[in-house]
Order: structure tokens, then sequence, then C-alpha cells
């Protein structure tokens, strides 16, 4: 008969054995570094923004009317020039085809900007339509950041991030901004899957789980089998050469 030392080794093995295959199972081809819609998404957006972003800045750098206009127009230019090379740069690397244009939405908004009656007018029309487009595009960053298995994009989108977020707040600082006219903020209310806030996938909940029960199996059978081993130990046995009547 085998002793429980033996099968106590037995059964840790088996543990090892499977915590070992489910280590060296490949991840899903979501969870690897390629380039998915959202990634893609997001370097289009960033594109077409400065498409029509960095024209816009540089009218509002010589015709606005409000010397603060004139400063943001500037500094939008500039940030969006250099973001536009590094979107234009990664979008080479990783294969993603960039628009040569601004959208027809944008090119109205071009249009609107042109035809402003007045520099007053201008800077108006300016501050508004500059900020509801970079709140638009700043929601669809924060929503590839959250969930891109990509490292390239994830960093790309911190910066982009930081960019819109500087170009918001300098626009209002300006004064201009219709808060009213901005589209309300949408919080989905539903409950999120167990782990996603900490970007686990089911098969990661499910892989702690199994590992848990299987290492804690073997610790209770571990202690069942030094407990049994330690009785045997205690237990008075008879010598060969005692006799009995």
């Amino acid at each position: 008969m085998r002793s429980g030392s033996d099968r106590l080794r037995k059964a840790l093995r088996l543990v090892l054995v499977v915590f070992a295959a489910l280590v060296m199972v490949p991840a899903p081809a979501s969870a690897q570094t390629g380039v998915d819609a959202g990634d893609q998404l997001l370097l289009v957006k960033v594109r077409q923004a400065g498409l029509w972003e960095m024209p816009a800045g540089t009218w509002a750098e010589t015709r606005g009317a409000d010397p603060k206009v004139r400063e943001v127009g500037a500094a939008i230019m500039v940030d969006h020039g250099r973001l536009d090379v590094l979107t234009r740069q990664l979008a080479a690397k990783l294969g993603v085809v960039l628009p040569a244009e601004p959208s027809a939405q944008q090119m109205g908004w071009l249009d609107q900007l042109q035809k402003a009656p007045t520099p007053q007018d201008f800077d108006r029309l300016f501050a508004n339509l500059l900020r509801a487009a970079h709140g638009q595009v700043f929601s669809v960053i924060a929503q590839v950041r959250a969930g891109t298995r990509n490292p390239e994009i994830r960093a790309y989108a911190t910066v982009a991030n930081q960019a819109v977020l500087r170009h918001m707040t300098l626009l209002e600082s300006t004064g201009y901004v219709d808060f009213s006219a901005l589209p309300s903020s949408a919080v989905a209310d539903s409950a999120a899957p167990a782990g996603s806030a900490l970007d686990l996938r089911t098969s990661d909940v499910l892989t702690a789980a199994l590992l848990f029960v299987l290492v804690g199996g073997a610790t209770l059978l571990g202690v069942r089998y030094a407990k049994s081993g330690r009785l045997r130990g205690g237990r008075l046995r008879p010598n060969s050469g005692e006799t009995h009547g």
C-alpha cells in the first residue's frame, strides 16, 4: 500500500502540471499587440482633427479680434502639427491608412469660419466649433485608451489625450464657449462584467478560480495525510515476536 506521503507528492505534481499547462496556453488574438478597429479609428479621428484644426488655428492667429483667441489659435495649430507627425508615423508602422482631407462635416466648419461676418463673430465661432469637436475626439481617445491591447496605441492615446485636454482648456479660457450648447455627458449605468475594471478577460477569471480550487484541494489533501500519518505513527503496534493467548 502506498504511504500518505507518496500520495501527497503525486497530488502536488498534478497541481504543478495543470498550472504549467494553464500558463502556457497562448493568449487569444484580441490580447495580442495587433491593431483592431478601435485603434484604427483613433488614428483616423486624430488625423482628421488636425486636418481642419491646423488651418482653423492659423486663421484664428491672424483674424481673431481677441488677443486670447489669437494666442489659443497659434497654440492649437502648433500642437496639432506635432501630433500629426506622430500620427502619420505610427499609422505607417501599423499599416493604417489615413485620410488626406477633413471630413465633409469638418469642411463645413471651415466654411463657417471663413464666412464669419466680423472678427468678433469669428472668435465666438472658433471657440465653440473647436471646443465641441475636441469633446468628440476626447471621448474616442478615452474609450480606445481603456480597451486597446496594443502598447504603442496605448502610449499614443496618452499623448493625444493630454493634447486634446489642453486644447479644451485653452478654448474654454477664451470665455466664448457656450457650455449649454455642448452635448450632455452620457455615462453608462449598466454593471460591467466581473474583472473589466482591471482589464481581466473571462478566461483570466476562470483560470484564477481553477488554480484556487486545485491549490486549495492539494493543501487540504496534504493536511489530511499529514494528520493521518501522525495518528499511525502514534498508534501502538505489537512486536513481531510477541505471542497472544
